[in-house]
């Protein structure tokens, strides 16, 4: 006998009914999971992103006291010196009381102090350069390759296309890191006989590259064929991080050396 059709839709109203809630169920364990994954991943982001601050605030504390124990050492060797040889020169001059002091001893002791003006002068240029606070960036690195130029270490051509400046701590930061480079390939690029040095700006990209024709170097496991990179590679990848920028490096031995910093730039 065939059952009655208000038994029958009972049934199957319950049927739907059991669907319905386990559906639910399912879903509600779903977003639940989901909701957990969600807040383990942003937990995990938030950790690695504290790391990350904590790790780069110790590179910047390390490579300000590098540049610190740098600056230090030119106050010592070569300002230092350079007095202290000034000082003994003119205590001789004190021992002669009764007869005029000899022509070539004053021309020394000219020669000393003025070189020591000038190693102030430099110091206190690699401290904060005021032409960069006047007159931007694009000036700024013009008198640092004219100033290198001036040592006849190493001829460095220069090239600018630097139309819309930047933030002044953007701009300090990317001279910085072309003082270290130039410093860099002055001390290390054996062999070279030219510096390049470009600054190239587009409204969505600034390029800043230094090359040489030295000796160039193998890139080991860091990148920088060098132990450890050197204080000054580490204090350019750290600028390079507060930047957001990157840093690309080409060398072989015997093929030179370039270095790239690339910085996007947002739209205005």
């Amino acid at each position: 006998m065939a059952p009655p059709a208000e038994v029958t839709f009972g049934q199957l109203l319950f049927a739907g009914i059991a669907v319905m809630l386990l559906a639910a169920g399912t879903l509600l364990v779903f977003l639940v999971t989901y909701q957990k994954r969600l807040l383990q991943q942003q937990l995990h982001m938030r950790t690695a992103e504290a790391i990350h601050q904590q790790q780069l605030l110790v590179a910047i504390i390390e490579a300000q006291e590098g540049e610190r124990e740098r600056i230090g050492q030119d106050l010592h060797d070569g300002i230092g010196s350079t007095v202290a040889t000034a000082k003994l020169l003119v205590n001789r001059l004190t021992s002669l009381p009764n007869q005029a002091p000899p022509p070539d001893l004053l021309a020394l002791i000219e020669e000393l102090m003025t070189t020591a003006v000038q190693d102030v002068r430099s110091v206190s240029h690699s401290l904060y350069p005021a032409v960069l606070s006047r007159y931007g960036l694009a000036e700024a690195i013009q008198h640092l390759v004219d100033v290198c130029n001036e040592t006849g270490r190493l001829p460095i051509g220069l090239a600018l296309e630097y139309g819309q400046p930047l933030a002044l701590a953007q701009e300090l930061a990317l001279y910085r890191i072309c003082q270290e480079l130039l410093h860099n390939a002055l001390k290390h690029a054996k062999g070279a006989t030219y510096l390049a040095v470009q600054l190239h700006q587009t409204p969505q990209l600034l390029t800043l590259a230094v090359e040489d024709d030295g000796c160039g170097f193998a890139a080991g496991a860091n990148g920088a064929g060098r132990k450890n990179g050197g204080a000054g590679l580490r204090s350019i990848e750290v600028r390079v991080q507060m930047l957001r920028a990157s840093l690309r490096r080409h060398s072989a031995p015997g093929q030179g050396t370039r270095m790239v910093v690339e910085l996007p730039l947002l739209p205005s």
